[in-house]
């Protein structure tokens, strides 16, 4: 079958495509045919090694898939063989035509959903579930301000925030276009971030209260300028840092208003699989009532995952990016 890997760190063009023998399922694992594949900014990063976990060569990027089960483990009995499926797969190998994952990290799909739309709502959809409900335990009538709006989770964010009750919901973006998409999904104020007075159109927005929550996936000098944004005993939770630099905050300055500064990240729930499924229920559910709309921004054949890296990196990407086997 055909695989990307990566087997020396460095730019988009480090993703090479190569025959490999087909993987079989092993105990407790099922087999999956790949119908589409997600591309994510942590892709990017260990393809850098820049990632907050070591990456060790060959690497093998994808850790989402959705698809046909082809095989079944010995033990699996919550799967059956033909059943469409959206997959984690904590050891990567998800830039190909099959791949394998335990059962448990996989989640049948309702016959309404598409392949790219289930990617739409695994990383991102999952992220945006989690981080709201169990990491912010958003509160009703709470503001929240959400960088990135228009990206894969930034999309989702705008909607569930507004779902979950919040008061207000502050989008920010790069472009009037990226704002257009926030807009049309909810947002009650738009924002550009690249603008030198973001953060006083933010405090404006809230009559100079500052905001009861913020979600940052752009790190950096943005994440430091957003806790001056924050109400008192507000949270700041960050989730991503795509350029990989350093983003340092003197914890002391957290400290008269009593701000909360949090990370999130997906993979420590993995071990949690009933807040998993909880959360696929959720979204599953919430896009076959029409209450949450999904954007698939883009998909590129496999054998182009480098211009998706290309894309994405270079911020010209809206939405889910996938790739089509």
């Amino acid at each position: 079958m055909k695989q990307i890997r990566v087997t020396e760190f460095g730019g988009p063009e480090k993703l090479i495509s190569q025959d490999v023998p087909m993987p079989a399922a092993g105990d407790g694992q099922i087999l999956i045919k790949v119908e589409a594949s997600g591309v994510n900014f942590s892709d990017g990063m260990q393809r850098r090694n820049q990632y907050v976990f070591p990456v060790s060569l060959p690497f093998l990027p994808g850790f989402e898939v959705a698809g046909i089960v082809t095989e079944l483990g010995k033990g699996v009995e919550n799967i059956s063989v033909g059943d469409r499926v959206v997959a984690m797969l904590p050891g990567g190998g998800g830039y190909a035509q099959f791949a394998v994952t335990p059962s448990y990290l996989a989640a049948v799909l309702p016959p309404t959903i598409s392949a790219q739309e289930s990617l739409a709502l695994q990383v991102q959809g999952l992220t945006a579930y989690l981080m709201l409900k169990d990491g912010a335990k958003l509160q009703a009538g709470q503001t929240v301000l959400i960088h990135a709006a228009a990206g894969g989770v930034g999309t989702l964010l705008v909607q569930m925030a507004t779902q979950m009750g919040a008061g207000k919901v502050i989008a920010t973006a790069s472009n009037v276009e990226k704002l257009a998409v926030a807009k049309s999904l909810g947002a009650d104020e738009l924002i550009n971030y690249t603008e030198s007075d973001w953060v006083q159109k933010v405090k404006a927005a809230t009559e100079e209260k500052g905001v009861d929550l913020i979600l940052d996936s752009t790190g950096g000098g943005i994440l430091r300028d957003s806790i001056s944004c924050l109400a008192p005993f507000g949270r700041l939770i960050n989730f991503g840092n795509p350029t990989g630099g350093s983003t340092s905050v003197e914890a002391f300055t957290l400290v008269n208003n009593n701000h909360i500064l949090q990370g999130f990240g997906l993979a420590s729930y993995f071990g949690k699989p009933d807040l998993m499924q909880e959360a696929y229920h959720y979204l599953f559910s919430q896009v076959a009532t029409g209450k949450l709309k999904v954007h698939i921004g883009q998909s590129f054949p496999l054998k182009d995952a480098a211009e998706a890296h290309r894309q994405m990196e270079g911020r010209k990407t809206m939405g889910k990016t996938v790739l089509i086997p």
